[in-house]
């Protein structure tokens, strides 16, 4: 296993280094515009490329969050031609994951909350017309909702999205949520027919966490701000059990209290987490926190592994989203001081 990773390892450590610092998230907060952004990202490594023909007196947002998008792609790629025919299972599996991040920004401008023509990038799209069977030039045109369902009823993505007809008012943290419960199902299923028994118990440690991780968000939500009947928490909830067993998970749906609920979360291996979670006021920033410790400790654990690539492609697109979080609010006049604290939160 070392030799079959070593020379992927050694290209990953390189790329790390092409990744923003702190202090470059930082320097980006004092700029005001989203030429200086475009100017700043030009002269740093790990953008140089991607941006070297942006007119950076020219350049819109939009543009600007397409190229970034577009630069997941770009890294993904350079994994996917330098990796030997095994590694290539593993980046193919977690493909699935970007043919969800666009359906999500389609789905922002169906619920009106952001206008993303030219966000998602030509260069990405370009990949997904290759690698997805989405029609995506339908979804491009969905402004509505309803549009954007009608786009997907000859997808695998409309029946999951259906079932949210039975939540009154679903709001885009739910719609989200159900997309990545089916691409996690879809991703979990594939890992049979492409992935090695020795490769299973690093694609299972961090999915598997995943998975059980989002379900106590999603029963956790469910019961406080919808108070659904138990039957119908368990059908949205992500078929698959890692660590977090179905008696357990029946146990937290029946719950008659919060107080009950954290009590059976004491009784899991997530007991650790408790604490934190209750003193989160974000959802979104709990689950986030996880996750990385789940995919550090699968790296730090098994340097030489599958582990390595998806540590890579998690921060990078971690990185890209915290990049256009900032570019949006300069956008729109946002309190430096405000976007610093933002920048601290995620980065520690």
């Amino acid at each position: 296993m070392l030799n079959q990773y070593t020379a992927i390892t050694t290209k990953i450590r390189g790329m790390r280094g092409k990744l923003l610092k702190k202090e470059d998230y930082l320097n980006l907060s004092y700029l005001n515009s989203e030429a200086e952004i475009a100017s700043y990202l030009k002269r740093h490594p790990g953008y140089q490329h991607m941006l070297a023909h942006v007119v950076e007196n020219k350049v819109t947002r939009f543009e600007l969050e397409g190229l970034l998008n577009s630069s997941i792609y770009e890294d993904y790629n350079k994994l996917f031609r330098f990796a030997n025919f095994k590694q290539r299972k593993f980046l193919q599996i977690h493909a699935i994951t970007y043919e969800v991040i666009v359906l999500k920004k389609f789905l922002r401008r169906a619920f009106n909350v952001a206008d993303i023509y030219q966000e998602v990038g030509n260069e990405f799209l370009d990949f997904l017309s290759r690698h997805s069977r989405l029609d995506l030039e339908t979804l491009q045109n969905a402004r509505t909702l309803e549009q954007f369902r009608e786009s997907l009823i000859e997808s695998r993505y409309y029946r999951p999205l259906k079932l949210l007809e039975n939540i009154q008012n679903p709001t885009l943290f739910d719609y989200e949520s159900a997309l990545d419960t089916y691409a996690f199902t879809a991703i979990w299923q594939e890992k049979n027919k492409l992935i090695n028994k020795k490769e299973r118990k690093t694609f299972e440690k961090i999915y598997g966490m995943q998975f059980d991780l989002l379900n106590i968000v999603f029963i956790y939500r469910y019961k406080k701000f919808y108070d659904l009947p138990a039957e119908q928490i368990a059908s949205l909830l992500i078929p698959i059990n890692y660590r977090l067993k179905p008696d357990k998970i029946q146990m937290l749906i029946e719950a008659h209290n919060q107080d009950e609920f954290w009590k059976i979360i004491e009784t899991t291996i997530y007991a650790k987490y408790v604490e934190e979670f209750r003193n989160q006021s974000s959802l979104d920033m709990f689950y986030e926190k996880l996750i990385d410790d789940v995919i550090k400790g699968r790296e730090k654990e098994a340097p030489y592994s599958a582990a390595a690539m998806y540590a890579y492609l998690h921060d990078k697109e971690k990185e890209v989203a915290l990049i256009t979080r900032i570019i949006e609010a300069i956008h729109y006049g946002r309190d430096k001081a405000r976007i610093q604290q933002v920048i601290n939160q995620k980065l520690g």
